[in-house]
């Protein structure tokens, strides 16, 4: 029942998801007002606590030693994947792709599903803080819809990708040696869909009809054009 096969739905959706927030920049100003800096944040795949556990490690040039992350930065991670009963369709609806020279193929109806992203944000000061935050916010009110190519078939898909809640985090407590950390983190969901297993389909060149000239024992014509209006030609047996 279950064959091998991978349309990197899932693959794609979270590159393209970490690939919105690739191009986000942080500028410190001189006391003029004038811009002295313009950084561009990097981003990567992690968890929100591997990089605050290296936030935490004291910096160093030893081989026992890490070095400590520089601020500001952005990382996210795939969370939950729920399936949305709300845009569910008849499953054994399929969807065909014809090419000149070779045979069509055809998938079933894809399944929808709900899957939750969290961004983290990571900065020295405040207002790299919020920054940061002003240049993900207008753009989500609350969905902002991408269009992916997620598999062999269906080329073009809208996935809205909906902000559910942003949250502030920052570290105070401790002594002054501690460094200072400030964090914030946007949830999203992305309404996707996840494709099952791609199929060639041999093309139909013939077909062989056969045609039985009798009735059941006993029967007439009568009897297949009940219901029709106007006389009626009794053929016998």
């Amino acid at each position: 029942m279950f064959g091998h096969f991978y349309n990197e739905s899932l693959r794609k959706l979270t590159i393209a998801f970490g690939s919105l927030f690739d191009e986000i920049y942080v500028t410190k100003k001189n006391s003029d007002g004038s811009e002295n800096s313009k950084i561009q944040v990097p981003i990567q795949y992690a968890s929100k606590e591997k990089f605050l556990r290296r936030l935490e490690e004291q910096s160093g040039i030893s081989d026992n030693t890490k070095i400590q992350i520089s601020l500001p930065r952005l990382s996210f991670e795939l969370g939950s994947i729920n399936y949305d009963p709300t845009r569910h369709l008849n499953k054994i609806n399929t969807r065909v792709k014809r090419t000149d020279g070779s045979d069509p193929m055809f998938s079933f109806q894809e399944v929808p599903y709900n899957v939750s992203f969290s961004l983290f944000c990571y900065t020295r000061n405040m207002d790299e803080n919020l920054q940061i935050i002003e240049q993900i916010l207008p753009y989500f009110s609350p969905e902002f819809t991408v269009t992916l190519n997620l598999n062999g078939i269906e080329k073009t898909l809208d996935v809205p990708i909906v902000l559910t809640d942003v949250a502030m985090q920052e570290q105070y407590e401790g002594n002054f040696l501690d460094r200072r950390i400030i964090a914030s983190t946007f949830n999203f969901v992305c309404k996707t869909r996840v494709y099952g297993e791609i199929k060639s389909q041999t093309p139909i060149v013939s077909s062989t009809i056969s045609l039985v000239n009798e009735f059941p024992s006993g029967a007439t014509q009568d009897i297949f054009n009940e219901g029709a209006t106007g006389s009626t030609t009794d053929y016998g047996e």
